[in-house]
């Protein structure tokens, strides 16, 4: 199944989709469990992550697949951005990461949605084998070379799952899509019984035929529900008049990450068996059918409840015995806050990305292992502002408890700066009043060590300086980064006063290094002349001077006037300046290194004449 560049109107700008509602026929682009790792890159600002975040969900909400935070996965997305501009490969590529740009004018959710449409396995509607019974194709109103974008499917690249074809689907280009104009049908649905065309293109939420789709493509359960809500309840079907012989039914609990869920059974009755072998209700703590399990329950005993370690739960229930029971009812409950045991992870405001609860507070002790401090960065904020910060805010202590020092108050809309413990705990506590609600903090918190403590300073040649998560190395004065941001050269180029000195190249007296770029501009008092004499003179090149070379120019701009361009091995004349600034520069090319030059340079009033 190859993936081909489609473009799409998807706003006025005309951002690109990379990708061809059909569903992909090849297993291998099916996402295993339904599960998609992704990474958001750093260029986005907080307000676009809260879009993505709130489309990952939308998916969530409404089929089985799941969106989680890559840790070591070795398949999965990133929402990045592309010269593309929207686009997306279609269904898991495998063996590593793979791009979602989300580019100019691609920032709103339902656009969001689309492109997440194709990641997890769907083509564009129009594309099917079948479309021509549904669609017409005005090809003279498609824009020169955009033709392409309209071809149709082969019946064994893409499959429909026995579904009807939906006008409705988010996956639909609109009538206008790649037009000569901007009334100007490209895409023309049929008429139906009643003599209307549908409406087509719409980019507000998956249609009821995407969901049904999507479902079937990774074998979703036909009961259970993903649940978002801070509280909710559910049961096994019939209760409490008795669930049906071989019922597989899966319930997803998903909260705001930094919260926990409270499970509590209100009622059970399950055939009850050794081990809970034929009918059972299971309970994990995580995303998927693989996390650890918390609970096998069966016959009429309920269990305690059960707290999860994170911001998911995963309930399935199974039976398979002729004799049956009533069956179950659960209630949960989100609740904000707690210990933090772990070296990594991330804490959000109640109910974000949407806006945080009224009257909540929220308390968090963050612990990380021994010998490490704990790093703490914002990827988004957005607090009800106050000047002291008065009715909401998140307030962050060095330490374990309420009485650790303060590292700070925050409220308003400005991302806090990055926090770093001195210690291996942190806490954390947010409170919000009973009025005016805002989308909250989005943070990110892990192990923080000091890599300028370790015995060879981070391989720094001169300076380690320590930065939160990372560090990087620096140089003493008169000294640059080398290429490979460790070691340290002599710094060239610069800003020359004196009336007197010596100009080099780079590693003087050793070869000039590659890909180097070098502008000293000297300036002379007013009346003064400046002559610049080349000592020795070693360059790379010949006449034609297009790969190393050294410039000089009377002005301090790169289009003074130029005296001369100067490589190879022959010496220049002596070159005097006709005001009181000169520009010297030197560059190399990533080839051929040489000695390279040493030059005198002195300045002196101009005689009148």
């Amino acid at each position: 199944l190859s993936c081909r560049w489609l473009g799409e109107y998807h706003t006025p700008a005309q951002p690109w989709d990379l990708a061809c509602r059909t569903t992909t026929s090849r297993t291998e682009r099916i996402w295993p469990g339904g599960v998609i790792p992704y990474v958001i890159g750093g260029n986005f600002t907080g307000s676009q992550r809260a879009i993505f975040k709130q489309a990952m969900r939308h998916w969530e909400k409404h089929t089985c697949v799941t969106f989680i935070e890559r840790t070591d996965e070795e398949s999965f997305i990133v929402f990045s951005y592309r010269t593309c501009g929207c686009c997306s490969y279609v269904g898991r590529r495998g063996g590593g990461p793979q791009a979602i740009s989300i580019g100019k004018n691609c920032d709103k959710f339902g656009i969001v949605a689309h492109e997440l449409g194709h990641v997890v396995g769907f083509w564009h509607e129009h594309t099917r084998p079948d479309r021509d019974q549904h669609v017409t194709i005005i090809r003279e109103n498609i824009q020169p070379g955009q033709e392409y974008n309209f071809l149709k499917m082969e019946a064994g690249e893409v499959s429909s799952l026995g579904e009807t074809y939906d006008f409705d689907s988010i996956m639909h280009y609109a009538r206008n899509t790649f037009s000569r104009g901007v009334f100007l049908d490209t895409i023309l649905p049929r008429q139906d019984d009643n003599g209307v065309r549908p409406t087509i293109g719409q980019r507000v939420r998956l249609s009821q035929g995407d969901i049904a789709q999507a479902r079937k493509l990774y074998k979703c359960p036909a009961c259970g529900e993903t649940l978002q809500d801070t509280t909710g309840n559910f049961s096994a079907p019939g209760f409490p008049n008795g669930y049906p012989s071989y019922s597989h039914c899966v319930w997803r609990i998903s909260v705001t990450p930094g919260e926990k869920i409270v499970l509590n059974f209100t009622s059970m009755n399950l055939f009850k068996s050794r081990l809970c072998w034929y009918d059972y209700v299971e309970v994990r703590d995580g995303y998927w059918r693989k996390a650890p399990l918390l609970g096998r329950f069966c016959g009429d005993k309920i269990p305690e409840p059960l707290v999860s370690t994170d911001s998911r739960l995963w309930v399935e229930f199974r039976s398979s015995s002729n004799i049956l029971g009533k069956g179950f009812f659960a209630v949960y409950e989100a609740t904000c806050g707690g210990d933090i045991n772990k070296d990594a992870g991330q804490i959000q405001s109640p109910n974000y990305p949407d806006d945080y609860r009224p009257s909540k507070e929220c308390v968090w002790r963050i612990m990380v292992s021994e010998g490490f401090h704990v790093g703490l960065t914002f990827q988004a904020f957005e607090i009800e502002r106050h000047d002291s910060c008065a009715y909401d805010y998140l307030e962050v202590r060095d330490g374990p408890t309420e009485e650790s020092a303060l590292i700070g108050h925050f409220c308003g809309y400005e991302k806090p700066e990055d926090v770093k413990s001195s210690s291996n705990r942190l806490w954390m506590k947010f409170v919000s009043d009973g009025s005016i609600n805002k989308a909250g903090f989005a943070a990110n918190f892990f192990k923080e060590v000091d890599e300028c403590s370790w015995p060879d300073h981070g391989g720094c040649e001169h300076r380690c300086v320590n930065t939160l998560g990372s560090y990087k190395c620096a140089c003493d004065p008169g000294y640059e980064l080398a290429a490979d941001k460790k070691m340290c050269e002599v710094a060239c180029g610069g800003f020359i006063t004196k009336l007197n000195g010596t100009i080099t190249s780079p590693g003087w007296p050793k070869e000039y290094p590659t890909n180097k770029n070098c502008v000293w501009q000297v300036v002379a008092p007013a009346q003064y002349r400046i002559s610049l004499q080349f000592e020795v003179f070693e360059l790379e090149g010949n006449d034609v001077c297009k790969y190393d070379f050294v410039e000089v120019r009377s002005g301090l701009s790169p289009d003074a006037k130029l005296h001369g361009r100067f490589c190879g091995s022959e010496t220049p004349e002596v070159i005097t300046s006709q005001s009181n600034n000169m520009r010297v520069e030197f560059k190399s090319d990533n080839t051929v290194s040489k000695r390279g030059f040493r030059a005198h340079f002195f300045s002196g009033m101009r005689v009148q004449r």
